[in-house]
C-alpha cells in the first residue's frame, strides 16, 4: 500500500500546556484511521494541528514528501477537507452555498463557481443525500441536517484527505449507518480519511486502524482486532473489568473472530436488504450484500459458482466473510480500484440501459462543441511557470493543455482510463482475405476479459480498464464480461453487396455514442478505442480509400499477416467493393454502411461520443484512425479531443492520420490493432497530469527565474501566433 500521510515527530497543544508529543505515524491512502479516546484527551487538537488550524508545537505533517506547512491557504484546502464540531453560522446562505463553499479553493478571486465546480456539488449533495434541502435557509435546519451538509461540504473540495471530528454528532441511527457506508465508499476510492468517533462499535467495524489516545498524552495505534484482544479499550477508558466484558467479550473473543459476521459487511443500500432468501436463487444472492469484494468477480479469491442468469452465486464462500480478514480484504479491495478497476465485472443492465438511450447521431453532432481556448491560455500559463526551461517537455505540455481545455479543468485528472473494443465480423472473410479464421473474433474478445490477449495484458499490468462489446460477432460463444450489444451477426461480404442497410450503420453508431455516455458516467478521464473483427484491415482500407480518394493500392496494407498473393486478392476485393458498392465520398454513414463494418460505424459513435462529453479520446492503429476520419468527417470539431497513439505498421494508417491533421506519438512498428497503442498514450496523458498537479514552480522551488524573462517572451508571442494562425487555419477548412 502506497504510504501518503506522514506524521513526522508531531508534537502538538497550546503556548502554555503540551497536549500529545512525538508522534510518528504513516498512514496509507484509502485508510481509514480513527480516533478514539476519553473527553479531554487530544483528539480534536491533533486533528486541529494536521489540517494547519492550530500550529504544531514540533515536528511536520508530511503528504507524499510535501510539508503542509509550506502550502498556502488555498493549496492546503485543495489537499485537506475538514468537519469539525464547532457550529457555524452562515447568515442567509442556503444548504447549496453552503456546499458550494468547498469549491472556492478552485475558483478565482471573484467565486465564481464553473460548470465543473457545479457538478462536484451535484454529486456531493447526492452522496449525502441532501439535495432536498439545496434550497433551504440553513440557519433553519436541524443539527443533524447540518452536519449531513458540511460533510457535503467536505466532499465537494474533492481532496485526498478528508479530517471529521466527531461527524456522527447530531446524527440519528439511520444517518450515522450511511454515514459510515459513505466513508467506507469513499476510502475503498482512495481518499484518505482522520476522524474522531465516541461510538466505538462504529468505529470497530469501518477503521482500518485505530488511534487510541489516552489522557496524559500516551498514544497507540493498532489494527481493531489488535485494540480488541489487547484489551486497550479497557485501559483506554478505565473501565471496570465487568464493564469492559459486557460490552466487548464476545467481539473480542475467538469464537466471534471465526464466525461470519454479516453485519460487518453489510450494504443496507441495496434495494433488497436484509434478505434475498425470498428471492429466486438465480437472480439473488444472499450473501453479495455483505461481501465487498462482490465486484471485482473471478479476481476475488472467494468461492462461487455463476448461475445459469450470470449472477455471481457465494452462498458456499466463507473466506471473505469472516473478521479476522477485514484489513486483508480492504487492502485488496483499495489496490483493485487503485489500479483502475481493471477487470470489474460490467453491470450489464444498466449499460444497456444507458446505450438504449443514447442520443442520435444527429443530437450527438449538434451537441458537440469546441473545447475551453480561456482554459488552454490558463494552463499555458501554468506550464511556463513550473521550474523548467519553457517548452522542455514538448508534446507533454502540449497534451497537459488539451485535456485542460477539453475537460475544463485546470488539473485534468488521467487516473480512470479505459480502453472500449468493439468486435464484430465481416462477411467479406469467406473471400479468403484473412489469415485467421472467424472463429477468432469471438475467442479473443472473450480472451480480452481475462486479460489474456496482447492489449489486455497491458491494460491489465497499467491498470487500465477494458470493456469489451460484441456489436456483430457471428460465431457462437459464451461470456458474461462481453456487452450484449450486437446490431446483427455480422456483416455481409462488401465483394457481392453492401455491408448492411444504412439503418444498422446508424444503430451501430448509436451504440458506440451511447458507450462513450456510460463512460462520462461512470466519471472515466480517459477512453482508448480498440476493435476486434477478423478482416476489418480490409474494411478499413476501402473505408479510407473512399474517404481520401486514394487508391485500393495506397491504402491496403497486409494486416494480421499473409502472403503476398493474398495481399494481391486483398487489394482487388477493396477495389471490387467500392466499384460494386459506390458510396458516397461525402457521406461517411453511408460508406461505413456499404464498404465498412460495425465495428467501425460503433468507434466512429464512441469518438464523436466522447467529443460530445468532453472526454479526450485515442486513437489506436489502422482500423480505430479509419474511424475517427469517419468522425472528423461527420463532425470537425470531434478532432479537437482526439489524441494520437503508436503509428501503426499498416500503410492505410497514415494516409487516414495525414487526412485528419495528426501524426502518431510513437513510432513502434506495432500492427496488432484491438487497442493496443492505447496505453502507451495514456502514458503520456498520465504524465502530462502529474506535471500539472505535482511539479514545482519556479517560486516553490526557491530558483530565480528572471533569466528565462526574455526567452518566455518571445516564446509567449510565437505561441499565441501559432495558435491563432492554426485555429483561423482549421475555422477557414471547415468553412470548405
Amino acid at each position: 500500500m502506497e504510504r501518503f500521510l506522514h506524521l513526522h515527530g508531531l508534537s502538538v497543544g497550546y503556548p502554555t500546556r503540551k497536549v500529545l508529543e512525538n508522534i510518528e505515524l504513516e498512514i496509507e491512502k484509502g485508510e481509514i484511521l480513527t480516533l478514539i479516546g476519553p473527553n479531554g484527551a487530544g483528539k480534536s487538537t491533533l486533528l486541529k494541528s494536521i489540517s494547519g488550524q492550530l500550529p504544531l508545537l514540533a515536528g511536520s505533517v508530511l503528504m507524499q514528501g510535501q510539508d503542509l506547512a509550506k502550502c498556502d491557504a488555498k493549496e492546503r484546502a485543495r489537499k485537506m477537507a475538514v468537519v469539525l464540531t464547532e457550529a457555524i453560522r452562515p447568515e442567509y446562505m442556503t444548504c447549496r452555498e453552503v456546499c458550494a463553499a468547498g469549491r472556492y479553493p478552485y475558483t478565482g478571486r471573484m467565486g465564481i463557481l464553473r460548470r465543473e465546480d457545479e457538478e462536484a456539488v451535484d454529486r456531493a449533495m447526492a452522496r449525502m443525500k441532501v439535495e432536498d434541502l439545496a434550497e433551504r435557509d440553513f440557519g433553519a435546519i436541524s443539527d443533524g441536517q447540518k452536519q449531513r451538509v458540511l460533510v457535503a461540504r467536505a466532499l465537494a473540495q474533492e481532496t485526498p484527505v478528508l479530517l471529521m471530528d466527531e461527524p456522527t454528532s447530531y446524527l440519528d441511527i439511520r444517518y450515522r449507518t450511511e454515514l459510515m457506508e459513505t466513508l467506507r465508499g469513499l476510502a475503498a476510492e482512495g481518499k484518505t480519511i482522520l476522524m474522531s468517533l465516541h461510538e466505538i462499535d462504529l468505529a470497530l467495524e469501518v477503521s482500518d486502524r485505530l488511534l487510541c489516545v489516552k489522557e496524559g498524552g500516551e498514544v497507540f495505534c493498532g489494527t481493531p482486532q489488535e485494540v480488541l484482544t489487547g484489551e486497550r479499550i479497557r485501559d483506554l477508558f478505565d473501565m471496570p473489568a465487568g464493564m469492559y466484558e459486557k460490552l466487548f467479550k464476545e467481539k473480542a473473543g475467538q469464537a466471534a473472530l471465526t464466525q461470519q459476521d454479516h453485519t460487518f459487511f453489510a450494504n443496507r443500500s441495496c434495494k433488497y436488504f436484509p434478505c434475498h432468501k425470498t428471492e429466486d436463487t438465480d437472480n439473488f444472492n444472499c450473501l453479495f450484500c455483505y461481501c465487498p469484494l462482490y465486484a471485482m468477480g473471478p479476481d476475488c479469491g472467494g468461492s462461487f459458482r455463476y448461475t445459469k442468469k450470470g449472477v455471481k452465486d457465494c452462498t458456499g464462500c466463507l473466506v471473505p466473510h469472516r473478521r479476522e480478514n477485514y484489513p486483508v480484504i480492504m487492502e485488496k479491495l483499495r489496490a483493485f480500484y487503485r489500479r483502475g478497476q481493471g477487470n470489474m465485472e460490467p453491470d450489464i443492465p444498466a449499460i444497456l440501459e444507458t446505450v438504449n438511450s443514447a442520443e442520435s447521431l444527429a443530437d450527438c453532432m449538434h451537441g458537440i462543441t469546441k473545447p475551453d481556448a480561456e482554459m488552454a491560455r490558463l494552463v499555458r500559463a501554468d506550464l511556463d511557470s513550473l521550474a523548467m526551461p519553457p517548452g522542455s517537455l514538448g508534446q507533454i505540455e502540449t497534451a497537459a493543455i488539451r485535456m485542460a481545455s477539453i475537460t475544463g479543468k485546470r488539473r485534468p485528472c488521467a487516473e480512470r482510463r479505459r480502453i472500449i473494443v468493439l468486435c464484430a465480423d465481416n462477411g467479406l472473410v469467406e473471400e479468403g482475405i484473412g489469415s485467421a479464421p472467424q472463429e477468432v473474433t469471438a475467442a479473443q474478445a472473450v480472451n480480452m476479459t481475462f486479460g489474456l490477449t496482447g492489449m489486455s495484458a497491458i491494460a491489465s499490468a497499467r491498470g487500465d480498464q477494458v470493456q469489451v462489446a460484441d456489436i456483430g460477432i457471428a460465431t457462437p460463444y459464451h461470456s458474461d464480461k462481453v456487452l450484449p450489444l450486437k446490431v446483427r451477426e455480422g456483416t455481409g461480404n462488401i465483394v457481392k453487396g453492401s455491408a448492411m442497410t444504412r439503418a444498422e450503420a446508424e444503430r451501430a453508431i448509436r451504440i458506440g455514442i451511447g458507450l462513450a455516455r456510460q463512460a462520462s458516467m461512470d466519471a472515466v478521464d480517459i477512453v482508448g478505442v480498440g476493435e476486434m473483427g477478423i478482416g476489418n484491415t480490409t474494411t478499413s482500407a476501402a473505408v479510407i480509400s473512399v474517404l481520401t480518394g486514394r487508391s485500393a493500392e495506397e491504402v491496403t496494407g497486409f494486416g494480421g499477416g499473409i502472403t503476398e498473393e493474398a495481399f494481391r486478392h486483398k487489394v482487388k476485393c477493396v477495389r471490387t467493393a467500392i466499384t460494386v458498392n459506390r458510396p458516397d465520398p461525402d457521406d461517411p454513414v453511408d460508406i461505413l454502411a456499404k464498404v465498412g463494418g460495425l465495428d467501425l460505424a460503433a468507434m466512429c459513435g464512441v469518438f464523436l461520443g466522447c467529443a460530445r462529453y468532453q472526454i479526450p479520446v485515442v486513437i489506436d492503429g489502422l482500423i480505430s484512425a479509419a474511424a475517427a476520419l469517419c468522425a472528423v468527417r461527420l463532425c470537425p470539431d470531434s478532432k479537437r479531443y482526439m489524441f494520437p497513439s503508436h503509428q501503426s505498421a499498416d500503410r492505410g494508417y497514415a494516409i487516414a492520420m495525414d487526412a485528419i491533421g495528426m501524426e502518431a506519438w510513437f513510432k513502434l512498428d506495432m500492427w496488432l490493432g484491438e487497442g493496443s497503442g492505447c496505453p502507451m498514450a495514456f502514458a503520456v496523458m498520465e504524465a502530462a497530469c502529474a506535471v500539472l498537479s505535482r511539479m514545482a514552480t519556479f517560486e516553490k522551488a526557491g530558483i530565480d527565474d528572471s533569466y528565462l524573462d526574455k526567452i518566455r517572451e518571445d516564446r509567449k508571442q510565437q505561441g499565441c501566433d501559432t495558435i491563432c494562425r492554426r485555429e483561423a487555419k482549421e475555422e477557414n477548412e471547415e468553412r470548405g
